[in-house]
């Protein structure tokens, strides 16, 4: 399938925009939005920190012996994937959520529903405490999952959106990184080994021996580490939730929310705050004028809808056939990035490292202590680059690189699975295309697939969109973290090789199917997923042409343009041909 491009913005302000600087340097030059952006992926953290705390977590001594039912790898793999199964029903949750009360207070939810969750979680004294701990957490992450990124897309300026958005994604390895090291150091307290009381020494309870005798240890005292080992990290992850409840107020509402609401005032008040311009700029005259542009398209398009089907007719929009594609893309990256491997890695780290011959638990956390190191170094290239080179390249970059790490895994653990104690530097070896592998998704696949699902939708389908691509994440997130554990015991070095087809698969989807959204306005993307210009609807065309010369935006060629019409004489406009609000 060709793969359109167009690398003028047919936008008078994304033209504007495009001469403007990209990366960091574009960031500095706007540091509220930067700044707005990045707390706002303070959610984003607890996300990456609830995937990297579970995996070490599960090898703890004390936490084995206060669960000796949760040590079976099918029955971990159900804890594990219990937090994504949440996750899947919060972010369709969210669809509705985020268009009804705003993006900012969808967040806000999202804290009050994750603290109930970490709660049950930190102070559990059952497994089923443990698993609805779980299951409500992970409701509030996927939540924070959907609405984050749309938020920060919502109120990036043009050449800043990848960048921008890419924030989310290091502040997931972030939050993945200090859970693995706050793990490594709690681990230590008390001691590395249970101890139970009443055992003197016997090496089968004490963990000297390499089979830990948890449910002998069960119902003892851990005289040596303790419970705050694996409570206190889990309980950790509440200081980001509720600061980035309390600083939310302070930070403004998403101005095409705004906008979809009629609240106009509000929307300039707050696009001057994040571009840092006066209402009477050309350029913040420019962005107002087309995003209530696009907005009175999409009003006036779901009115057309209704008046035909009700309510069913906007829900069926978004499964038309130029939706469908869109949509069907979306969903193809998420799922391609889940079957990259990733979380198998992130969740089942020190398990994995152990499979390698690697028998110490400490030095297994340390290992996975590097990963979550590594992950952040290399999320920066997509932060301060992406929206230089592009979504494509970067996305088949990793799939490549990850497709070869998974291969030479492969290649060793399927020649040394039976003699890891005698060639300790292959086990190393292993562990280190691990990294590599980790790398690769680090700058590709980790921020430029939500970054890219962000992008090819409408505004008015953005929430409902995004709400299903995200949850099909979160589903084969599920299905990872469940499968996985068992994977590795039956398929072993053939579970790299299913990883690798899939990495090489979703890099050649890319390469044939996925278009380049750097630089694309919506027209563009809609002539993309339409098929071509004769195919794009004649009555939208001529909607949108109609729009455009109410609002004056019809044959704009440069903002400058705009400098002498005061931007409120669109309200008369929208007095007199008012169409009526959605109901959200």
């Amino acid at each position: 399938m060709a793969v359109h491009t167009a690398p003028v913005s047919q936008s008078a302000v994304g033209r504007a925009n495009a001469q403007k600087s990209h990366g960091i340097v574009g960031m500095i030059h706007n540091p509220y939005v930067f700044l707005t952006c990045l707390f706002a992926s303070l959610g984003c953290m607890m996300y990456g920190y609830d995937q990297g705390v579970m995996g070490p977590v599960l090898v703890m001594e004390n936490f084995q012996a206060h669960f000796p039912t949760l040590t079976g790898s099918t029955i971990q793999g159900w804890l594990v994937a219990a937090l994504e199964l949440g996750a899947w029903g919060g972010a369709l949750l969210n669809g509705y959520l985020a268009d009804a009360i705003s993006r900012k207070y969808a967040m806000l939810v999202a804290v009050i529903i994750f603290t109930v969750g970490t709660g049950l979680q930190a102070g559990a004294q059952s497994p089923a405490y443990l698993f609805g701990g779980r299951i409500v957490g992970g409701i509030g992450i996927g939540m924070f999952s959907m609405v984050i990124p749309l938020y920060q897309a919502e109120i990036a300026p043009p050449e800043l959106r990848g960048s921008l958005v890419s924030l989310q994604q290091l502040s997931i390895t972030i939050g993945t990184c200090i859970a693995f090291w706050l793990d490594y150091g709690m681990h230590f307290v008390g001691g590395t080994h249970c101890d139970p009381a009443g055992f003197n020494g016997d090496p089968m309870t004490t963990g000297t021996s390499p089979t830990f005798d948890y449910n002998a240890a069960h119902g003892h005292t851990c005289l040596g580490e303790k419970a705050i080992s694996w409570r206190v990290p889990i309980a950790l992850q509440l200081i980001p939730a509720w600061i980035l409840f309390f600083g939310m107020f302070f930070l403004p509402f998403s101005p095409r929310w705004l906008m979809m609401k009629h609240r106009d005032e509000e929307a300039i008040s707050a696009l001057c705050r994040l571009r840092r311009l006066s209402a009477d700029d050309p350029l913040l005259k420019g962005e107002y004028l087309e995003i209530k542009a696009a907005v009175m398209f999409d009003e006036e398009t779901d009115a057309l809808l209704k008046a035909g089907q009700g309510w069913r007719g906007p829900a069926k929009a978004l499964f038309a056939p130029h939706m469908l594609k869109r949509l069907s893309i979306g969903c193809a990256i998420m799922i391609f990035q889940q079957f990259t491997g990733i979380n198998a890695v992130l969740y089942y780290a020190p398990q994995i490292f152990e499979s390698f011959g690697f028998t110490s638990v400490t030095t297994n956390l340390l290992a996975t202590g590097v990963t979550g190191i590594l992950q952040i170094i290399f999320t920066l290239p997509a932060v301060l680059f992406l929206d230089k080179f592009g979504r494509k390249q970067f996305l088949i970059a990793g799939a490549i690189g990850m497709c070869i790490c998974h291969v030479i895994v492969a290649a060793l653990d399927g020649t040394f699975e039976n003699d890891w104690p005698t060639h300790t530097s292959a086990g190393w070896a292993s562990i280190a295309f691990i990294w590599l592998f980790a790398v690769n998704f680090a700058y590709s696949w980790g921020p430029v697939a939500w970054v890219l699902t962000q992008e090819i939708f409408p505004n008015s389908m953005r929430s409902r969109g995004v709400a299903i691509v995200a949850s099909t994440n979160w589903m084969f997130n599920f299905i990872i973290g469940l499968t996985t554990r068992d994977m590795l015991g039956s398929m072993k070095f053939g579970t790299y090789i299913f990883f690798a087809a899939f990495s090489g698969m979703g890099g050649a989807f890319v390469y044939f199917v996925v278009p380049e959204t750097k630089d694309k306005t919506l027209e563009e993307l809609d002539v993309y997923f339409g098929g071509d210009e004769s195919s794009v609807a004649a009555a939208d065309n001529e909607r949108m042409q109609r729009i455009n010369e109410r609002l004056g935006l019809a044959g704009l060629e440069d903002v400058s343009q705009l400098a002498e019409k005061p931007i409120r004489e669109t309200d008369a406009v929208m007095t007199e041909e008012a169409v009526p609000a959605k109901s959200g």
